[in-house]
């Protein structure tokens, strides 16, 4: 019986098969990318932020016969150089198949209307305009629908910013921009204060920390660290204040101006050259307010910085807050005294001044300030505190503030305890 010989397939056969499954591979390539581009579900654009990237620490593992404790995460500041590294037209593609494109100068240009930049590539027929600034890292998301432009996610919840100085409420001075009542009545105490959402029927606490400015540690410590119900004072000798209260108003803190006043047994020349002073005619003292006023915008209202002896004449005073009033910007007193000149301004009295904590027996202080403040809440309906920026401090009244709600105590910010003063002395 003759054997059967096997038959095996020519080599051109095999080439034949390769060129086929190639082609068949092409063809799904083609017909992916035309899906694509006819329905808008390729690849997407986000724009995010750099500088509002959390940085998480990377897990390390635990040694040997040790506990591992899992740390809640901790929100940083972007590395050294994050800034400088967006402005780099460079690109990295994630271990999850994200890739993050850096825009920098070449990719994208300017509106005219807006002075934002955007890249004309992500900009589709249908879109109506989707804008990126150089400081956004643009992440490509497979599968996303089109560019969509997102807030940075954040593990606490977001405040609302309180609004930039609005060019309506400035008048110009031979010293500078100070506030004033809009031509459509629109005034600063109201347009820069922070609404206050809580109940009303609950006792509120309010608080303002000032001295902030000068020290740029602490300043930062206490727009980062405080709640945004937290009024925050600048100090008019400190530098880069518009920097600084933007960055508060940013993070949701209304903001306040400090006028230094003349106090009892003070060295006047320590207040500095535009301190308000009563052996200074009225005139004098309102120049050097214009100029007070002047040193940033945005501020809800003014607060004294020492004071006592300056209060308490009335004829000094009454000038200073007839100034106040007719620029349309309220008043935080803390020494007692200035409801009888403040007729029809809107004020606010400090309930309690809660001191500076520089070691534990201030601290102690403190507490015992910040427990009075509430029990003044409770007796009054409201309380107002005051107090002067210290790292210590600053922790306190954070860590104070998270255990007001389930005291059943609003936070509230100092404009909501604003009144209006009746007219007269």
């Amino acid at each position: 019986m003759p054997r059967r010989r096997r038959i095996k397939a020519p080599v051109l056969s095999r080439l034949t098969w390769a060129w086929l499954g190639s082609l068949v591979l092409f063809a799904g390539a083609v017909g992916v990318f035309v899906y694509s581009a006819r329905t808008g579900e390729g690849p997407g654009r986000i724009a995010l932020p750099v500088d509002h990237i959390e940085i998480f620490a990377r897990n390390t593992p635990p040694a040997p016969g040790t506990e591992e404790r899992i740390e809640a995460p901790v929100l940083r500041e972007p590395p050294a150089g994050a800034q400088q590294l967006a402005q780099a037209p460079s690109g990295e593609e994630t271990e999850d198949g994200l890739v993050l494109i850096y825009p920098g100068a070449n990719d994208l240009r300017t509106d005219e209307e807006d002075g934002l930049l955007y890249d004309e590539s992500d900009l589709e027929p249908e879109d109506d305009g989707v804008r990126y600034s150089a400081d956004d890292v643009i992440i490509t998301i497979p599968g996303a629908r089109k560019a969509t432009s997102v807030t940075a996610a954040s593990l606490t919840p977001v405040a609302r910013p309180i609004p930039d100085p609005d060019s309506a409420l400035l008048r110009v001075t031979a010293l500078g921009k100070t506030p004033r009542v809009a031509a459509d009545g629109r005034r600063p105490v109201s347009y820069y204060a922070k609404p206050f959402d809580g109940a009303r029927s609950k006792p509120r606490v309010a608080i303002v920390v000032g001295g902030l400015g000068l020290n740029a540690a602490v300043t930062e410590r206490a727009i980062d660290d405080l709640p945004p119900e937290i009024s925050l004072s600048f100090a008019p000798y400190a530098k880069n204040l518009d920097f600084w209260t933007k960055k508060a108003r940013d993070a949701g803190h209304e903001v306040l101006i400090e006028l230094p006043m003349e106090s009892y047994g003070a060295n006047a020349q320590a207040l500095g050259a535009a301190a308000l002073l009563t052996s200074r005619e009225p005139q004098e003292n309102l120049q050097r307010l214009d100029w007070l006023l002047a040193r940033f915008g945005g501020y809800f209202a003014a607060t004294n910085y020492m004071g006592a002896k300056f209060s308490a004449d009335a004829d000094a005073l009454a000038p200073i807050l007839e100034r106040l009033k007719n620029s349309g910007v309220g008043y935080v007193d803390d020494t007692g005294a200035a409801a009888r000149s403040a007729g029809g301004l809107p004020l606010a009295t400090v309930t309690r001044m809660i001191p500076a904590a520089i070691d534990d027996a201030d601290l102690r202080q403190v507490q015992r300030e910040l427990a009075a403040l509430e029990s003044a809440a409770e007796r009054d309906g409201f309380a107002l505190g005051k107090t002067y920026a210290y790292a210590a401090t600053i922790d306190e009244i954070a860590s104070w503030s998270r255990g007001l709600e389930k005291k059943g105590i609003a936070q509230a910010p100092a404009s909501a305890l604003l009144r209006t003063a009746a007219p007269g002395r």
